[in-house]
């Protein structure tokens, strides 16, 4: 008879212990959902107000990547054309962006983006000095030289784009800096020109204008990858195209 008082007790220090650990169970349940509210929350000031969140995704794509991985990052492509037998380009367009991927084996071999909105200055590239911001940087100030260029100008399509040399430092990954006319900023008029005397000038006035183009130009596309300057050229949308695909220009 002396040990039946210890079984309610022992009950109760069970119970109390089982009670605890329950409410540290729901306490804890709470605390992850409001962690991901807030997370929520963050990310949508970001979106409304900054462009932060957007320059951290585009940041995490780099060549050599997965496409698994890039695609968990930015979701799966709207529209996606060949444009070798080795080479896919992929197409997402997001409201603040227009992001060309291209795929080679399941893996990026160049990525290309061009602002939608003014005031999207994505941070391309970190010097010891200066971060150059696309759009805010005329193709002169940007520290390396062209290797060559492709250009049109027609109904259909208007574009200048040029390959940087990037030097040993750039571990074999080219550079890709343009001009399109689905993008934000003026489209000069310097890209006609050129395009005529590319057809009709002498070598004098073709350098003589491309000189001035990359002086007062400021490019609104960039992009590094593995594949020749022809194949990005591939890629390009015409305006039809691009408002076929994405309902807008």
């Amino acid at each position: 008879m002396s040990e039946s008082p210890t079984k309610p007790a022992k009950y109760d220090k069970t119970k109390t212990i089982l009670l605890g650990f329950l409410a540290l169970v729901i306490a804890l349940g709470e605390y992850t959902e409001a962690v991901s509210l807030i997370n929520e929350a963050r990310e949508n000031i970001l979106i409304l107000f900054t462009n932060d969140l957007e320059y951290e995704t585009l940041g995490k794509i780099h060549v050599g990547n997965t496409v698994a991985y890039v695609e968990g990052l930015v979701g799966s492509p709207q529209v996606s054309r060949a444009i070798d037998e080795d080479t896919v380009a992929n197409y997402f367009y997001h409201e603040k962006y227009f992001l060309t991927l291209f795929y080679r084996e399941d893996r990026i071999a160049a990525y290309v983006v061009v602002p939608l909105i003014e005031g999207f200055q994505l941070p391309v590239l970190e010097t010891d000095s200066e971060t150059f911001e696309l759009s805010e940087f005329t193709y002169s100030d940007y520290p390396a030289n062209p290797t060559h260029y492709v250009i049109d100008h027609s109904k259909t399509s208007s574009y200048y784009m040029e390959i940087l040399d990037s030097g040993r430092s750039g571990l074999f990954v080219n550079t890709y800096i343009g001009t399109t006319t689905y993008g934000t900023g003026d489209h000069p008029k310097a890209i006609a020109d050129l395009y005529e005397k590319e057809v009709h000038g002498s070598d004098e006035e073709i350098t003589t204008l491309q000189a001035s183009l990359r002086s007062n130009t400021r490019p609104n596309l960039f992009g590094q990858g593995s594949i020749s300057l022809e194949l990005i050229e591939k890629s390009l949308l015409t305006a039809a195209e691009f408002k076929s695909y994405f309902g807008t220009l």
